[in-house]
């Protein structure tokens, strides 16, 4: 099915003029908790489903020790995750402590798996039924919207319009 957007209104706070413009968003379409992705990995691969949850918890358990160590986790075609933070700039080097550190973080990112499927998949436009909603949840100007026409490996010509 691959990912859905629809057409939000927006204002940038970073426009002076406070124009409104028109952006693609994403829309989920529902989530795997973790015991579903367990069973799921079970059958495929012919173990009890225990196993595989105890298999991910250590695998867990295991790389939050590592990160906590700042290292980088590698696990093949499925991805790196790096420790990372964000922090306050300063005038001076000296001025320059771990004080200044904001926000720690976790950075994925996907392997040659994650990237091929990336790469193919397809983007459409979701098709509402009787009318547009903006964010706030009323009714926008556009009614009746219609999923677009998906180009070459299901990709829109123009997400955004």
């Amino acid at each position: 099915m691959g990912l859905q957007y629809v057409v939000a209104k927006r204002v940038f706070g970073f426009d002076k003029t406070k124009t409104e413009k028109y952006v693609a968003k994403s829309v989920g379409s529902g989530e795997v908790d973790f015991d579903k992705l367990c069973a799921k990995v079970s059958r495929i691969i012919g173990v009890h489903r225990k196993v595989v949850d105890l298999v991910a918890v250590g695998l867990v358990d295991i790389m939050t020790e590592e990160i906590d160590d700042g290292k980088t986790i590698a696990l093949g075609d499925f991805g790196r995750f790096r420790p990372s933070f964000s922090g306050k700039s300063a005038d001076k080097q000296e001025d320059v402590s771990a004080s200044n550190i904001v926000r720690k973080r976790i950075l994925f990112m996907p392997g040659k798996a994650f990237s091929r499927m990336l790469n193919n998949m397809s983007i459409t436009r979701m098709a509402i039924p009787d009318a547009d909603y903006t964010d706030s949840g009323k009714k926008s100007e556009n009614t009746g919207s219609k999923p677009s026409e998906s180009g070459e490996n299901g990709q829109t010509g123009n997400p955004l319009g």
